[in-house]
């Protein structure tokens, strides 16, 4: 098939993906023929050096967190006051690598589909150079949950789950649901809660006020599992789900949905 454009794949690892979703990237690349380019960050410890790439496979992208806590150790722990985390093991990397190839002028196309009206800032994109793939078409969840059921392999987690194990960014109720699930994922952050909880980088110095935490209401990872022994309503998994984009947007589904890294991840 003749294209249009020369496309560049790109998937940028940050070593707290889920091996579903390392899986799921391999998969595509096997039936698709994407010919992905699998990055990592390298994180360079000097004041001013920006974080570069280096090119992993699927059998060599790491799984232990080591991307994601080099982050740490330079900028501090992510949090809602600081979101550098998305900048700094997928937006840097990329950049990194297409500047490697020498594309200095290109297009990025993001899969934001119409449904997630809070991701689509217009001026950013034109400023950007991004393309939506809401503008090109109008795709919602559902949409996508009906070519998945056609296709041979799917992602296979829970759309509560995410990418990201425990990202800060998915609000409390999911991530209770998660630990419920899957105690074991709690293990890294709190190691990385007990390594660097009181660490300010420079550039936190004039408002810096540790102890830090990754997650909403100044939370623990342990606060959040002791929150989860207690009866609460756990997210729902809408993975499966055929509906139109009302039916998919009654109130407490809708918050459930929206209230997540993936929605509410920095794309720019």
């Amino acid at each position: 098939m003749q294209h249009k454009y020369e496309m560049v794949v790109v998937f940028a690892n940050t070593g707290r993906e889920r091996e579903e979703t390392l899986d799921f990237t391999n998969k595509c690349d096997i039936n698709f023929g994407f010919n992905t380019v699998w990055v990592e960050a390298v994180v360079l410890p000097e004041n001013r050096k920006g974080t570069v790439h280096k090119i992993v496979t699927y059998e060599t992208a790491n799984r232990t967190g080591q991307p994601f806590e080099d982050v740490i150790a330079k900028y501090g722990m992510p949090n809602q006051n600081a979101p550098h985390c998305t900048r700094e093991t997928k937006l840097s990397p990329i950049k990194s690598y297409m500047r490697s190839i020498g594309w200095d002028d290109y297009s990025t196309a993001l899969g934001i589909r119409t449904d997630e009206p809070k991701r689509l800032d217009w001026e950013k994109a034109k400023e950007k150079n991004i393309i939506y793939f809401a503008q090109l078409m109008p795709v919602t969840k559902s949409d996508i949950n009906k070519f998945w059921r056609e296709q041979s392999f799917d992602l296979q987690l829970k759309s509560y789950e995410g990418n990201c194990d425990l990202c800060w960014k998915k609000g409390i109720r999911k991530i209770m649901t998660i630990v419920k699930d899957n105690p074991e994922l709690a293990n890294w952050w709190r190691e990385m809660e007990e390594k660097y909880q009181n660490f300010t980088p420079e550039s936190r110095m004039k408002n810096h006020k540790p102890p830090y935490r990754f997650f909403r209401h100044h939370m623990t990872i342990d606060d959040i599992i002791e929150e989860s022994k207690f009866p609460f309503s756990p997210s729902k998994d809408e993975s499966k789900s055929v509906a139109t984009y009302k039916q998919m947007a009654m109130w407490d589904d809708y918050l459930d949905s929206n209230d997540g890294c993936s929605e509410s991840c920095e794309v720019f």
